[in-house]
């Protein structure tokens, strides 16, 4: 890409003299309105601003293994005023996704967690975490950490050959996330590619249901949620994502047609942005 990047200060500044162009916002939330645990510069005034404003707005998260309540918790222990209710979770695409019939059929394996309470449960769907009963599950869901993956990512492909038309549900598509000191950390998403790689070679086709950024799922409920706050219909272009995630955030925006913006404060960088085809309409420094 040689053509230059411009590169705007922060969020803060442009919506001062740009919000008339929106209808809506919805904020990443870790790397966007969290940087290493801490709020991020600006997070709180931005936030404050489109509540002044009286502007909607969501926060969208790919991380499955906090409920909302957790995750509100976080952010307000961080000092940012949030309420479980203004968060979207990747997992929330669990919510309608099966029938009434279907769910009686059977439970769900769950692979390690998925909030507390659990996303799977608060959906209705019968789970369980016993490796003995996983040959009696209708599905599987890929959940984050605390289990033996070895044991688990064996009994799950052997699911699978037994039972190749059953769900592999993936609520976070990312293949890894930031960890602590820099390190980076294996997500859902990298779990349910590896099990759908595996059984490929073996000649069982699997293509994994992914509900978080940047599939339409997570988007799709997010609007829903926009609209019904507003009381009125919203066009996509006038809603804004900022993220900080170019094949998460801004990719799944521009696919569901929102505006987006990239904010420098997580894992994308300039480099990133100039070796990739995809573009976000703005970037920005910082939130404010």
């Amino acid at each position: 890409m040689s053509q230059k990047i411009k590169i705007i200060s922060t969020l803060k500044k442009w919506l001062s003299s740009h919000a008339f162009r929106l209808d809506a916002l919805v904020f990443d939330i870790d790397g966007v309105l969290l940087v290493k645990g801490k709020a991020a510069s600006g997070s709180r005034d931005v936030l404050a601003m489109l509540r002044k404003k009286q502007i909607p707005f969501y926060l969208l998260t790919n991380d499955g293994d906090h409920s909302t309540r957790e995750k509100s918790q976080i952010l307000n222990t961080a000092g940012i005023d949030v309420h479980p209710r203004e968060i979207v979770s990747c997992a929330h695409g669990l919510m309608g996704l099966f029938a009434e019939d279907e769910i009686s059929q059977g439970p769900f394996f769950i692979m390690g967690n998925l909030g507390t309470p659990c996303f799977a449960r608060e959906a209705g769907l019968k789970t369980t975490r016993n490796l003995e009963e996983i040959n009696d599950c209708q599905g599987i869901i890929v959940g984050e950490r605390g289990y033996d993956w070895e044991t688990t990512i064996n009994a799950a492909v052997n699911f699978f050959v037994k039972k190749p038309q059953a769900p592999l549900i993936v609520p976070n598509p990312d293949e890894y996330y930031p960890g602590h000191a820099g390190q980076l950390c294996i997500g859902a998403g990298g779990v349910g590619r590896f099990i759908s790689r595996v059984l490929g070679s073996y000649g069982i086709f699997i293509k994994p249901l992914y509900l978080g950024k940047p599939f339409a799922p997570i988007f799709q409920r997010t609007h829903d949620l926009l609209e019904e706050k507003s009381g009125k219909k919203i066009p996509r272009e006038r809603v804004l994502m900022t993220g900080d995630f170019i094949k998460s955030d801004i990719q799944g925006a521009l696919n569901f047609g929102y505006s987006s913006a990239l904010v420098l404060t997580g894992v994308s960088t300039i480099e990133m942005v100039k070796n990739s085809s995809v573009q976000p309409d703005m970037i920005f420094q910082t939130l404010g």
